[in-house]
């Protein structure tokens, strides 16, 4: 498994981690639902599972369930200048919003 991350995106990371100290420390990238502009994935701090694949960033590890590594692949993490984007390495020149539909706006 391969992460990309941003460094603020790191950065942001680390000071979360270090404020939830009652918290696990690993980062999971879990997929989170499909809309038109497709897959969304989200994070969140959880202990590694035996099903998971992971990998070290820096300092950071990264965990994912091996099933959707296997569908999806390594992943990005894009800073969008106010949040970040988490999203397939293979989809990272797709456009957030695909603006056909009323549904995600």
């Amino acid at each position: 498994m391969k992460v990309d991350a941003a460094n603020t995106a790191l950065e942001v990371l680390r000071e979360i981690i270090s404020e939830q100290t009652d918290q696990p420390t690993s980062v999971r990238m879990y997929f989170a639902g499909a809309a038109c502009s497709g897959p969304s994935f989200g994070l969140a701090l959880d202990e590694k599972k035996p099903s998971d694949v992971s990998c070290s960033v820096e300092d950071i590890e990264f965990i994912m369930d091996a099933q959707e590594y296997e569908q999806f692949g390594d992943m990005l993490i894009q800073d969008l200048g106010g949040g970040f984007r988490v999203i397939p390495e293979k989809l990272k020149d797709m456009q957030s919003g695909c603006g056909s539909c009323s549904g995600c706006h």
